[in-house]
């Protein structure tokens, strides 16, 4: 197996590959959901992970079928597997823990949203 393969089959980037298909069986446009993650990549640069997740909560008002909401509950799972924790969602995890978890638990969210742009871009 050469690196490129490794490569493809790190956690990340099958979650996201999954994450992906959950997408686009999802009932708004591939390009709004792109939209989304571009945003996030945005929000947790700029402000970081739990102001990014707020933002998602509040910018999906609620409503299941929105790409914010799907969103934020794929980040969610990603956040709570990756660092073993079990929380009723990544916020409220983060918001319960030392900076030493928000740092990690923000470093495998950026892997995550990383490839989930790579992928929505190859898909657009």
């Amino acid at each position: 197996m050469d690196a490129d393969d490794s490569r493809e089959h790190a956690p990340h980037r099958r979650a996201a590959r999954e994450a992906l298909e959950e997408a686009w069986r999802g009932q708004f446009p591939r390009k709004h959901y792109a939209q989304v993650v571009q945003q996030l990549m945005m929000l947790v640069q700029r402000h970081g992970l739990g102001q990014a997740l707020a933002c998602l909560q509040l910018r999906g008002e609620g409503k299941p079928q929105s790409p914010y909401i799907l969103l934020a509950r794929q980040m969610d799972r990603w956040v709570l597997s990756t660092t073993g924790v079990s929380a009723r969602s990544a916020l409220a995890a983060l918001s319960g823990r030392d900076s030493r978890f928000y740092r990690e638990a923000s470093e495998q969210a950026w892997l995550f949203v990383l490839a989930l742009r790579e992928g929505s871009e190859e898909h657009a």
